[in-house]
């Protein structure tokens, strides 16, 4: 016991030293999950606006459903080359948005998410034109080869559209009775 207390000034002091290591672990665990969190929430606050820049433009956001006519060689849309414009601003929104979000969260969920959103983009991503745009060189390699893997894969396409009847279709029967 008179060992202890001839030497309490140098356990104290390592004590000390212990608890004050384990702070600094302490507080570089907590940035770290602080910035986890805050990477992880800018992920889900790009992959919203994606989503409403998909809502509010429906002809734009997939090619698939046939809502408007996409000439890829000519560069537009319904004839319009401002739309057409405005298709490649939109999709390149998407990749900037895809690619954060891969690099910040490169989880299966995500990856799924970010495929299923590409897939209505295939033909325009792997046109002539696009492949030969210099957009592609603004994305690191790991982006431009997980999205080629993905515009390649047969999984995440979405079904075609169902044959549906058009909204004006019964005006049209009724003038033709008419």
């Amino acid at each position: 016991m008179t060992w202890f207390w001839d030497n309490a000034v140098t356990i104290g002091t390592l004590v000390m030293a212990v608890a004050a290591i384990a702070a600094l672990i302490y507080a570089h665990l907590q940035i770290a999950e602080n910035k986890r969190a805050e990477r992880h929430a800018n992920a889900n606050e790009l992959w919203r606006e994606t989503l409403r820049l998909a809502f509010d433009n429906p002809k734009l956001s997939d090619p698939t459903l046939k809502l408007v006519q996409f000439d890829y060689e000519e560069r537009t849309i319904d004839g319009s080359i401002e739309l057409f414009q405005k298709y490649e601003l939109y999709v390149d929104t998407i990749l900037n948005a895809s690619e954060e979000i891969m690099e910040v969260s490169p989880t299966k969920e995500w990856d799924a998410a970010v495929r299923i959103q590409l897939k209505p983009h295939r033909d325009y991503l792997l046109s002539p034109y696009f492949q030969s745009s210099g957009y592609l060189e603004q994305y690191g390699p790991k982006f431009r080869a997980f999205m080629q893997a993905a515009l390649n894969d047969p999984r995440h396409t979405p079904p075609p559209p169902p044959n549906l009847a058009r909204i004006d279709a019964s005006k049209k029967k009724a003038s033709k009775r008419a």
